[in-house]
């Protein structure tokens, strides 16, 4: 398979004058990006006869697609059971309307469970969940999002689990979620991601031809994310290493600039990108 990276603003670029999704597709081609994910994170407004318009313009300016589902899910906690699979369902089916191939969700707060406890009632929630998105689409991924604060599930060796375990999860890695979590390494270096992808890649064979990367670096404290930063403020995650390993490596991916700076982030990626030999 042919390495292919692509870099997406998380959600309609800041210097679009309309804000609605197709309005943004179109613009993030204008801005000469080759990808966007779609944020349905206060909820799933877009129609599927919407959806299969934004699908044929996005096919016709050749933008890789993904979207960010509702912020409104917690697989860790069963009274939240019917929001949290209206949310994904609906998220899974709009975006694969969409042309897109891959809906990113935050899986939960550990709340009175312990790690384990609330890694069994996330499982087997999203278990059956998964069943029903199966019956409406064919080939859209859920993203499992590795997330940024002690009280969330959604750990790398969790999301690693969850897509072992359950058909159609795919991890998505947010470095900045994972230093502001976890605290212990700072993504400075090439080996730090190194690391990261060597072990993606021996729990789940060929991860590294599919990913899909959230970046952005990050403000945290001793509880974890704080806030997200543009690129330049600490090189707290940096973005430089993490593409050369990228290219050095053939690996594919979809990363998705969750900076403040969405587009403009997301440009100084993909010309760095651009500019390794």
């Amino acid at each position: 398979m042919k390495s292919q990276v692509f870099f997406a603003p998380a959600g309609v670029p800041i210097q679009c004058p309309q804000r609605g999704t197709l309005e943004g597709v179109k613009c993030t081609a204008e801005l000469g990006l080759n990808s966007m994910e779609m944020e349905f994170v206060q909820g799933v407004k877009l129609s599927v006869e919407k959806a299969k318009e934004i699908k044929e313009v996005a096919e016709k300016l050749n933008i890789k697609l993904s979207s960010h589902a509702p912020y409104f899910i917690n697989f860790c906690n069963k009274d939240k059971k019917a929001t949290s699979f209206r949310n994904l369902e609906q998220s899974a089916l709009i975006t694969e309307a969409c042309g897109g191939y891959i809906t990113v969700f935050h899986p939960g707060f550990y709340g009175k469970f312990s790690r384990e406890e609330a890694y069994r009632v996330a499982r087997d929630l999203l278990s059956e969940v998964v069943e029903r998105i199966k019956k409406k689409t064919k080939n859209v991924l859920l993203g499992a999002e590795t997330v940024g604060k002690k009280t969330q599930f959604g750990g790398l060796d969790e999301v690693i689990k969850l897509s072992q375990e359950v058909e159609r999860v795919w991890p998505v890695i947010d470095f900045a979620h994972m230093l502001a979590r976890e605290q212990t390494t700072k993504f400075k270096k090439e080996e730090d991601y190194i690391k990261v992808f060597d072990i993606l890649e021996n729990e789940i064979p060929g991860y590294t031809k599919k990913m899909h990367i959230h970046f952005s670096e990050i403000e945290y404290t001793d509880a974890g994310e704080r806030n997200h930063l543009p690129l330049g403020t600490k090189y707290e995650p940096d973005y430089r290493p993490l593409l050369r390993v990228i290219k050095n490596n053939g690996y594919s991916a979809m990363i998705v600039s969750e900076s403040p700076k969405i587009e403009f982030d997301a440009i100084k990626m993909m010309r760095f990108y651009e500019g390794l030999k």
